[in-house]
């Protein structure tokens, strides 16, 4: 038996101005119904023309989860296929019970843009008028969680009576996996010696980012050249860019650690535009050394996994590179889950 879908209510948008800003409850539905038009004449206004309202169709929406990430809320919200793009309904689902959530779109031709994930208090959408204006809406690495992402993706749904449609939602968040790591400090004075109280961090996280816009520069860091203690305890998640590897390392451990950040372009090799590391810390003797690793170009919805093998004392500073064969590197790209993320299929 296929579960009973999640259903909303439809407001005027007369009723929704007053209420906009406020934080909706689960499976809200809001339609934005088109004012009716109106006109000056040369002396009086004119009264406005009645005006009757569009046909509408309603949409069966079914979610599928790849079971690697999970849909805490979902904010679907339709343009009208037009230069101006207007916002025509926003629906919210606050809690989803099941996979079927049911929604009210007209049978005019539609573009529909889900995020799922976002806080309410941050994303009411109030300001969001035109698909132009979704421009103003920013991720932020603070509002993230490991295993349930900010997303987003976007869709047609054609004119007519037509039903179907398929949304596919990703991550903006790059991930970096440390899958392996190893010290082997052969031929050295401090063979056979280990490194203690080793952990691993990014520096140069891309904190922000604009979810529709990802050919973009970022413009925020989180620990800019070196680990920001306070500004990371800051994030709800600080795992998301710190990690503890071990009291000590030696022989290899698999520790698949997992790091993210948002898209960073920037491969180290243009001034000014720094390049996002990957750095472990360990202390030698008493001494603290930092292995910073440059990553390549980091691109949303992907993960780069890294096998480490360190072969020297590092440098005395995270933001200077370490003397070349000091860190062997292996590493593979590949998307996050070759299943993909959430599907949402209208039908």
């Amino acid at each position: 038996m296929m579960p009973k879908p999640n259903k909303g209510r439809n407001l005027h948008l007369t009723h929704l101005l007053p209420r906009i800003g406020r934080r909706l409850s689960a499976a809200h539905h809001v339609a934005l119904l088109q004012l009716p038009a109106f006109f000056l004449a040369c002396t009086e206004r004119a009264e406005p023309a009645p005006q009757a309202p569009l046909p509408t169709r309603k949409v069966q929406i079914y979610v599928f989860q790849s079971g690697k990430a999970t849909l805490q809320t979902l904010d679907l919200l339709y343009f009208q296929e037009e230069p101006l793009e207007r916002l025509d309904a926003y629906q919210h689902y606050g809690t989803l019970s099941g996979s079927q959530v049911e929604g009210t779109s007209s049978t005019a031709a539609r573009r529909v843009v889900a995020f799922s994930n976002c806080p309410e208090d941050i994303y009411a959408w109030s300001g969001v008028r035109s698909y132009a204006s979704l421009s103003g809406n920013v991720f932020r690495l603070e509002d993230e969680r490991p295993g349930s992402p900010l997303m987003v993706g976007t869709a047609s749904l054609p004119e007519g009576s037509t039903r179907s449609c398929r949304i596919t939602l990703r991550p903006m968040l790059a991930r970096i996996t440390v899958r392996s790591v190893a010290c082997d400090f052969t031929g050295r004075s401090y063979a056979g010696e280990k490194l203690t109280d080793v952990r691993a961090y990014l520096t140069y996280a891309n904190r922000e980012c604009h979810p529709l816009d990802t050919a973009e520069r970022p413009v925020s860091w989180l620990n800019a050249g070196r680990l920001n203690e306070a500004e990371t305890a800051g994030l709800a998640h600080p795992e998301l860019v710190l990690a503890e590897v071990g009291e000590t390392l030696g022989g290899r451990i698999y520790p698949k650690l997992d790091f993210y950040c948002y898209p960073n372009p920037s491969d180290g090799t243009v001034f000014g535009q720094p390049v996002t590391r990957l750095v472990l810390e360990g202390k030698l003797r008493g001494t603290t050394y930092y292995y910073p690793i440059d990553l390549p170009g980091l691109q949303a919805d992907v993960q780069y996994t890294l096998d480490i093998t360190l072969t020297r004392t590092g440098t005395s500073d995270p933001d200077i590179p370490a003397v070349s064969g000091t860190i062997l590197l292996e590493s593979d790209v590949m998307d996050w889950d070759e299943r993909g993320w959430d599907d949402i299929h209208y039908r």
